[in-house]
């Protein structure tokens, strides 16, 4: 029986993907956008890279519950990042 990695964050697993995706795209968005100083690049990039490695594992290990999309976009954010 495969591992399951640990979640992110305590919820994460539970969140629905619409919700990852738009936590991502905000936080992307932000970074962006130079009159909001609230979040940079590198923690946009920060957070869509540990999301991508995330649902990396969850593919090997849990494909189950891994969320293609939540990947994809993550690894887009990221800056193309791939397993």
């Amino acid at each position: 029986m495969p591992n399951t990695p640990p979640p992110l964050w305590p919820g994460y697993d539970q969140e629905k993907e619409e919700t990852l995706l738009d936590l991502l795209d905000r936080t992307d968005s932000a970074a962006n956008d130079r009159q909001d100083p609230t979040v940079n690049t590198a923690v946009a990039s920060a957070l869509a890279t540990a999301i991508a490695r995330h649902e990396a594992l969850k593919k090997e290990q849990d494909a189950g519950n891994y969320r293609r999309a939540v990947h994809e976009r993550a690894s887009a954010i990221a800056g193309g990042w791939r397993p």
